[in-house]
């Protein structure tokens, strides 16, 4: 079972496209930042775009920019944007004459909603414009430039 990385990557989009704001940024450029291919970039800015995250620019010269300053996309607001229905999800599968595997849903839902709502004011709290602040000062702005 592997986890999901959407939300990881919708991070490392936005600072992408936070750090290269000036410029429409095409998907080419955020595979190999991200190193996979342009079909999952233009899947995840699909679901970026829904949300209002992020905008296209049609045409040989366009691409993708963020749709609202960084200071107003937080990393609750990439979590709903990047999330299935729910964090923790039950398998698709449910065995009807097993116990656990028919009643999982009941034991768990309650935690599990619990949980997610504990995330909630940690996430809401950090924008895109703070990790990419906190980026700079880590690396600084020559090696974010050069792509380092």
């Amino acid at each position: 079972m592997q986890a999901s990385t959407q939300y990881a990557k919708a991070i490392h989009l936005c600072i992408y496209l936070n750090v290269h704001r000036y410029k429409l940024v095409p998907s080419t450029e955020l595979a190999e930042s991200l190193m996979t291919n342009a079909v999952v970039i233009r899947r995840l800015i699909g679901l970026l775009r829904t949300a209002g995250i992020v905008k296209t620019v049609a045409g040989p010269k366009g691409g993708f920019a963020l749709n609202r300053a960084a200071s107003e996309i937080s990393l609750w607001d990439l979590y709903l944007a990047t999330r299935d229905s729910q964090l923790f999800r039950q398998p698709a599968k449910i065995n009807p004459t097993c116990p656990v595997s028919s009643h999982l849903g009941f034991l768990v839902s309650d935690s599990f909603s619990q949980a997610e709502q504990d995330m909630k004011p940690a996430l809401d709290n950090e924008t895109i414009d703070q990790l990419t602040q906190k980026l700079r000062a880590k690396v600084g702005e020559e090696a974010i430039a050069k792509g380092q």
